[in-house]
This record gives C-alpha cells, structure tokens and sequence, in this order.
C-alpha cells in the first residue's frame, strides 16, 4: 500500500474494530514508507504498529536496509521476521534470522518470528520444529522469550485455497509451546503469543482458534482488506471470551 492507502486503510479498520484492541494485540504491518506517517496517525489508539523486516546489523547507515533503531524511532514496537518470502528471496538462514531476533530486542522492538515446514516438507512437523526452534531462539534468556511472538505458518499452507487442516495446524502450535515450556519453563511458555498464519479467511476464523494453544491468527491477503480483517479480530475476540 502507498502512504495514503496505508492511512485509509487504518482509518477504517479503526473504526470498523471499535475498542476491540483495548482488550486484544493487534499489530499493522505496512510497507517502510508509510510506517512514520501510520504511527502520527495511530497516536492515542491501541493499535500497534510493526514492520515486515529489519536489518541485522546495529549501525544506522547500513545502505539499503533499515536497522532496528530507525524502526523504533519511526514508532514501531513490532517486526516480522523469518517471513517465508524473505527466505525465498534471500536464501535467509535460521541463524541469520536469529541474529535478527537479538537486533530487535537491541533496539526495544518485539520479535514476530514465522516458522513452519518448507513446501517439500510436509508432514514432518515435529522433526522440521525441533531443528529449527533451538536455532531461532539461540542466545535469548527467558525474560526475552516471553516477548517474542510465533506465527505458525507452514510454507505449503501459504496462499492456498484452504489452511491447512485443523488437526495439523493444532499439532504445530501445541508442538511449539511444548517445546518452549521445556527449554524455558511453563510459565514462560503461556506467555509467549502463539499464532497461526496461512489462508486465514472470517469463514474458518472460529475453528483455527477453538485451540488453547492457539492465541490468534495472522492475516495476509484477508489483512488487506481493512472490513474482513476487523470481522476476524471480532471472531478471534469472540472464541476467547473477550466480548
């Protein structure tokens, strides 16, 4: 979206989600270029703002990319990372998006990792989880973990007509709290927010989120359109008891 869709979009959604995000996180993340003009206009509203990548490097002058502290600075608390279309891109490393992970918390942002099987890796969850869990959290102390957020979203789910089925998509969250609960502790686990993210549309909201393992959903191509976004933040409220 350019500056004034992104703006437009925040305007409706707003309003369309009413006083939902008091009681609910809920995080935007537009492109770069309208992230300052996004936080101006967000000032006062519980709606936090994210952005879909950073930097891995400390310095501000890294032509090209955007470190950390210029994200904070533009009003950002969130940053996606590991997102699959990066990788894709890049050839991005779990090591590399883990040294990422230790930027943003150098630069007071939050971590929204994405993790999942790769297309050629269906069905092998568990094994798929437990190689690359301990290499996207190396280095992070407990206090850290508890702040980051996960969204399950396995590459093979992405953009297709349908999520992946309940059982599986259940299987992956409830798999990655387990594991976190053994590496840092129970009550660290039920801190961290476990999402799931893959062809999410308002007609399967109820169902992906009927888990306790599973916190919320991440929205793509449904996240755009600032009406069935608000319709599955309301579901997703709805399923957990907040209204």
């Amino acid at each position: 979206m350019t500056i004034r869709e992104s703006l437009a979009f925040a305007r409706e959604f707003s309003t369309a989600v009413d006083d939902l995000a008091e009681s609910m996180t809920i995080v935007l993340c537009p492109p770069y270029t309208a992230l300052y003009a996004l936080s101006k206009a967000l000032s006062g509203v519980s709606l936090q703002l994210g952005a879909q990548d950073l930097c891995a490097e400390s310095k501000k002058t890294h032509t090209g990319e955007i470190s950390g502290a210029l994200l904070s600075d533009a009003g950002c608390k969130w940053v996606l990372l590991g997102h699959w279309e990066v990788r894709d891109r890049t050839g991005e490393t779990d090591a590399q998006v883990n040294k990422k992970v230790h930027a943003a918390f150098t630069s007071g942002l939050q971590p929204i990792i994405l993790i999942g099987e790769g297309r050629s890796e269906g069905g092998q969850v568990e094994k798929i989880l437990t190689l690359r869990l301990p290499r996207l959290f190396a280095g992070c102390d407990p206090g850290q973990v508890a702040q980051i957020a996960l969204i399950y979203e396995p590459e093979w789910a992405v953009g297709a007509e349908k999520p992946a089925p309940p059982d599986a998509i259940v299987a992956g969250c409830s798999f990655i709290r387990g594991w976190i609960s053994r590496a840092y502790g129970t009550d660290i686990a039920q801190k961290v927010r476990i999402v799931y993210g893959g062809s999410v549309t308002p007609e399967n909201t109820k169902k992906l989120v009927a888990s306790r393992d599973i916190d919320g959903l991440g929205t793509g191509r449904m996240g755009r359109d600032p009406i069935a976004f608000a319709q599955i933040v309301r579901l997703i409220a709805k399923a957990k008891g907040l209204i």
